[in-house]
């Protein structure tokens, strides 16, 4: 019985342990729970992080802007990516995808809104990627 409760135990401190992710307040004013395990750069506007095995990488600029809507603003970089038509998601989102050099799909949120800028890339797929969307939060 003794040992059972000993294993219960450490099974809930790797639980615990895997479970929590670790909140990173942002040069570009961007709070967000990076997941155990994923790495990440920040440079001015632009954050990413990095999948621990490299299967997803998930790109976030806030930048000022002035005189751009989110149409104009998806459609050019739609254009640049020589992605897919801007398909609107909501009154002030757009989303495309396109393909780069390697192959690797990505997708591509845009949206202007009090005269910033946000683009949020998600390239390949990964378990953590709907949790951390989740936790982005404006400071």
């Amino acid at each position: 019985m003794k040992k059972m409760f000993v294993l219960a135990c450490l099974a809930v401190f790797v639980f615990v342990g895997t479970a929590f992710s670790e909140p990173i307040d942002f040069p570009n004013g961007l709070t967000i729970d990076v997941a155990p395990g994923w790495s990440y750069e920040a440079e001015d506007e632009r954050i990413i992080l990095i999948a621990e095995d490299n299967s997803c990488a998930i790109s976030i600029i806030v930048s000022e802007v002035e005189g751009v809507t989110s149409l104009e603003a998806a459609n050019e970089m739609a254009k640049e990516h020589q992605g897919t038509e801007p398909a609107k998601i909501d009154d002030n989102t757009y989303e495309y995808s396109f393909i780069d050099e390697k192959g690797s799909s990505t997708k591509v949120f845009v949206e202007v809104e009090n005269g910033k800028l946000k683009v949020l890339s998600i390239t390949g797929d990964h378990k953590d990627v709907e949790d951390i969307i989740d936790s982005i939060k404006e400071r």
